[in-house]
């Protein structure tokens, strides 16, 4: 696993052990060619950081901060070694429950990306779906979106359970088991 484009191209990443399922680099490589526009100044949220690959992806590409988040220690310290290590200014490495982060953070962001546990079974958490529900978008700034990973067929990633009152899915990707949802919110009516 490794930065695949940018400033800090080719710089492999550290990944700690047996807790993270980082977002694989086929997945990452297509979401930014879809987000190339985009990215650029941008200010990035990635939720459920992992290993941060997302938001190091995001800065090397030339977005101005990061913000990677994660309630995971271990998590954290290798997004925060992966970030030193990168020498990409504009990283921020927080140790949070992602719920409780969009419930107190105040920030606005251009981009929001969260690969959480991936919902496997009908007794599972969906957190995109509770993401989707918790106030997220009091987070994206006008014309912002969201992507979500989830894994295709459960959860959000199962084509009859993605859609959520005040969002609109602008455009869905699949590559193998995995699936990405754009969303954007819904205009409020005044």
């Amino acid at each position: 696993m490794k930065i695949i484009a940018g400033q800090a191209r080719g710089l492999p990443l550290l990944i700690p052990t047996g807790e993270v399922r980082p977002t694989q680099d086929r997945v990452r490589e297509a979401l930014f060619s879809i987000l190339q526009s985009v990215v650029p100044g941008a200010q990035v949220l990635d939720l459920f950081c992992g290993t941060g690959s997302v938001g190091l992806e995001a800065l090397s590409r030339g977005a101005s901060r990061a913000c990677m988040v994660d309630v995971s220690r271990s998590a954290c310290q290798t997004a925060r070694r992966n970030l030193e290590r990168s020498k990409l200014a504009g990283g921020v490495i927080v140790q949070s429950d992602c719920l409780a982060f969009i419930r107190r953070e105040h920030a606005t962001y251009d981009l929001i990306f969260a690969d959480p546990p991936y919902c496997k079974s009908p007794g599972d958490r969906d957190m995109i779906a509770e993401l989707l529900q918790g106030g997220l978008n009091k987070l994206l700034r006008e014309g912002g979106l969201f992507v979500a990973e989830a894994q295709l067929n459960y959860g959000v990633g199962n084509e009859h359970t993605r859609f959520f009152p005040c969002w609109k899915i602008i455009d869905t990707r699949c590559y193998g088991k995995n699936t990405l949802l754009f969303y954007q919110p819904e205009p409020v009516a005044p």
